[in-house]
Parts: C-alpha cells; sequence; structure tokens
C-alpha cells in the first residue's frame, strides 16, 4: 500500500474482504499481496472475515483445480501462523462460466447477516409444512441465495433456481413492463412455476 492509504478508514468498518487470484497467472505476487493485505485490516478490525476467490478455474482440469486450492490454502495459513495471526479466512473455487461465482458471493454475504439463523429456522419450517425439496431466499437481480434451510446443499439444485431466475426475468422484461415504465418487470406480484421432464417442480415467488 501507498502513503496515501488509509487502512482505518478502508478496513475500520468493512465486514469482508473478497481477494481475487487468477488461478492461471503466477501466484507468488497474488499471494504475497494477499498476506500483506490480511495482515493490514486485521491489525484495524480484527472482526473482518476474508474470502479468496480463486478465479478462472474453467481452464484447469479438476485434479489442478484441487491442488491450485490446496497450494494456496496451505502457503496462506503458513504465512499467517508465522506473522502470529489467526484471521477467518476461506477459500472458493470461481468461475464466471457456471455458477460458483455466485454460490461463492451468496456465502460471503451470509456470513454477514446476524440473522441468519431465525432465517435458516423459518425455510426449514416452510420446506416441511410445504413439503419441499430445497427451499431458497434469493436476491433476484444478483442471483445471490441470501439464506437456505438445512437440509444438504446440492449444487444442482441452486443452479437450476439460478436459471430460473434468468428465464423469470428475462420473460418479465419483455412482458411485464409497460410502456414508459423502467426496472425488471418484476415484483412482489411476480410468481412463476416450471415443470421440468425429470418432474421436478421449481417455484418461484
Amino acid at each position: 500500500f501507498d502513503s496515501t492509504f488509509d487502512s482505518d478508514l478502508i478496513f475500520g468498518h468493512g465486514g469482508a474482504i473478497v481477494f481475487i487470484i487468477d488461478a492461471q497467472d503466477d501466484l507468488t505476487e497474488a499471494l504475497s499481496k494477499l498476506q500483506h493485505t490480511i495482515q493490514k485490516a486485521h491489525e484495524v478490525n480484527k472482526n473482518i472475515i476474508f474470502d479468496v476467490f480463486i478465479h478462472k478455474v474453467d481452464g484447469l482440469s479438476d485434479d489442478h483445480k484441487i491442488a491450485c486450492q490446496r497450494d494456496i490454502q496451505m502457503q496462506t495459513e503458513q504465512e499467517l501462523a508465522e506473522a502470529r495471526i489467526q484471521p477467518r479466512v476461506a477459500f472458493h473455487l470461481t468461475s464466471i462460466y457456471d455458477h460458483s461465482i455466485f454460490e461463492a458471493f451468496s456465502k460471503v454475504i451470509q456470513k454477514l447477516i446476524p440473522q441468519l439463523p431465525p432465517l435458516e429456522n423459518l425455510l426449514d419450517m416452510l420446506t416441511s409444512s410445504s413439503h419441499l425439496e430445497k427451499t431458497f431466499l434469493f436476491d433476484v437481480v444478483s442471483k445471490i441465495y441470501i439464506a437456505t434451510d438445512s437440509t444438504p446443499m446440492d449444487n444442482t439444485l441452486y443452479e437450476l433456481c439460478s436459471d430460473m431466475i434468468d428465464v423469470v426475468v428475462d420473460v418479465s422484461c419483455i412482458y411485464g413492463i409497460g410502456e414508459g415504465d423502467e426496472g425488471y418487470g418484476y415484483d412482489s406480484e411476480s410468481a412463476s412455476i416450471i415443470k421440468l421432464s425429470t418432474k421436478r417442480v421449481l417455484y418461484l415467488r
């Protein structure tokens, strides 16, 4: 950081830092900057959380993805141990060509919501009473899910729900906006039901 960088102003009231590493680039400089950023932020704000997005993994094989994440995580944890600090750091494999980037941001946002446990309990009640397979609470515009019930996470279900949002928003933009109106055409009155060939039903409300 240069002399004009105000660590107190930038990190003092923040809840989370998302640090993005290009998985297809040289990691040496990125890991050095990550270490320095974590140390500076942790000095100012002990409660701040760190999420490292290991990005552009779409160009890597599955084995290479796992090895890349393992190497980054091990080196980061080792350097933080040597610095004698114990911040909360999570690592995510992300790509813009699938839903991993949205899921990673969802996990970041959830850690910043103090009301998350009550939300999860309410979704559990909804899932149980309505005999649903899985329930998500989405922000429609960003496709980030703010909460989900406590049943095991299935990435396929999340991807289906995310794709459904795309379909509903696209249709709403075409047929749900009147002349002179602005926005997505999606509001509190909007709802959609999609039946898949697998007999699974997606309900958006």
